[in-house]
């Protein structure tokens, strides 16, 4: 193997670890969120929205999902800290 071709795959390593480690931090940051999300895809690859009730019910989560996430970009817009509810993420 060439060394172009040596560097690709090290970098797309160093990538995948990375991104790795940003979703555990992730997981281990907001515990609830990654539940809530997870959740959300086993209930729509599981067949949920097949149904007027799963169609109901994921439309009020939905709902409910994008007025938090517009609540907490006003506000971030607002106090000046860039919409980030976790100092701790703003920093990196």
């Amino acid at each position: 193997m060439n060394s172009s071709a040596e560097a690709i795959l090290a970098d797309a390593d160093e990538r995948l670890r990375r991104r790795e480690r940003d979703v555990s931090e992730f997981v281990r940051e907001e515990p609830l969120t990654a539940l809530a999300i997870a959740g959300a895809a086993g209930f729509i690859l599981g067949g949920g929205l097949d149904s007027r009730i799963g169609l109901a019910l994921l439309t009020i989560v939905g709902r409910i999902a994008l007025r938090g996430v517009a609540t907490g970009f006003i506000v971030g817009l607002v106090t000046g800290d860039g919409g980030s509810q976790n100092p701790e993420r703003a920093k990196a």
